[in-house]
């Protein structure tokens, strides 16, 4: 019989955003594990806070009573209220108590589906803690794949609930170096164990990579970001080198969470919105230059403590790669070009064929980089 994984994170499963949990989660199906894959809540405040696709895709899976592909089924529970940095949303009561008012009810749904005992009880969201004391487990592991305090989503409440669980998971997983010690708070730093982020290199060898219909009017060179476009993204990097080099074309691919009507002023600046991942492929295989223009200045907490899956993703499609410099990347200066102040990243842009890595070692880099190797690493296979 197979064994079983219960993962509760944050993003749901068919979600734009593929993070980390998405990734492992496969790697647990290919070793053979059933997973049942349970992401934050929503709730009728959504409707006010976060009333978009991404709020509308949630609600089909939860009204579907969850969804299956494969050994993974995926679920999004609804609750009277959920956490929200927000007054009264991030009180103690509302983050200790959310579940008990879920509908169905969440404890019950769980059972039902036979995961109320499990080999592994995975954590990446700090609002599933409960389950620590309701589901039987074997081991128990929470993966901080970012600092959340550099979110100004995530309350100190709910902070304090993420130490809380670390303090009683059985293993930590942590995905960018200084994040042991960012957390202070944990106590026993023996159980943390330092695994990056990855890439699922067979995904991208077996996808479709036919050139997509958006860049039949976008001449190349095309310089490409593909990911979240939240606080972080800085609109005035974005804007200022398309500005300084109206001869490329700047494409953006992710849903808007910030306001980028400045970014719409140029002619050279292509604006795409989401897309499914699975065309992700595509999109970067006829692109040319792999960006990542992130604010460090005004966000170095978040951002020092981030190890960026596109990074993995743009060198698996042979692009140069052009990045803000921050802490946790500083070691890849030999595989992408980093760059300490807005000129600079233009530079790197404009000559990136001379910033280009050498195929070779961008193919070992991701080869060394799968999930599947690290997950394996991580569970002692």
């Amino acid at each position: 019989m197979p064994q079983k994984v219960l993962m509760a994170v944050p993003n749901y499963y068919t979600s734009v955003f593929q993070v980390g949990s998405h990734h492992y989660a496969r790697a647990f199906e290919e070793l053979g594990f059933k997973i049942l894959f349970i992401s934050n809540p929503i709730s009728p405040f959504h409707k006010i806070f976060a009333n978009n696709l991404q709020l509308k895709n949630r609600e089909a899976i939860h009204k579907a009573g969850g969804k299956k592909t494969g050994n993974i089924l995926f679920y999004v529970p609804q609750a009277l209220f959920t956490p929200y940095n927000k007054p009264i949303l991030s009180s103690s009561f509302v983050i200790n108590n959310w579940q008990r008012f879920t509908f169905p009810n969440l404890l019950n749904y769980i059972k039902q589906k036979g995961f109320n005992e499990v080999e592994i009880l995975w954590f990446d969201s700090p609002l599933f803690g409960f389950l620590l004391d309701k589901v039987k487990y074997k081991t128990s592991i929470l993966r901080i794949a970012d600092y959340s305090k550099g979110f100004s989503a995530v309350s100190q409440n709910q902070f304090d609930k993420e130490i809380e669980m670390a303090n009683r998971v059985d293993k930590i997983v942590y995905s960018a170096k200084n994040l042991k010690d960012k957390y202070s708070e944990i106590e026993d730093k023996s159980k943390m164990v330092y695994v990056p982020n990855g890439i699922d290199l067979a995904f991208f060898e077996k996808a479709d990579k036919i050139f997509p219909a958006e860049f039949e009017s976008i001449p190349e060179p095309r310089v490409i970001y593909i990911g979240a476009i939240h606080e972080w993204f800085d609109v005035d990097l974005v804007y200022h080198s398309a500005q300084n080099l109206p001869a490329y074309s700047f494409v953006i691919i992710g849903p808007e969470q910030k306001d980028l009507s400045k970014l719409r002023s140029l002619t050279n600046i292509y604006l795409l919105g989401q897309k499914p991942y699975n065309r992700v492929p595509q999109f970067l295989s006829h692109s040319q230059v792999g960006i990542i223009p992130f604010d460090v200045t005004n966000h170095p907490d978040l951002i020092n403590s981030i190890n960026p899956i596109k990074i993995y993703e743009y060198l698996a499609c042979n692009l140069t790669v052009v990045s803000m410099k921050w802490e946790e990347i500083e070691d890849l200066n030999e595989l992408i070009c980093l760059a300490d102040n807005h000129d600079a990243f233009i530079d790197g842009v404009k000559n990136y064929s001379a910033f280009k890595s050498d195929p070779e070692k961008c193919l070992r880099f991701v080869k060394e980089n799968q999930w599947i190797e690290k997950l394996k690493h991580l569970l002692f296979f």
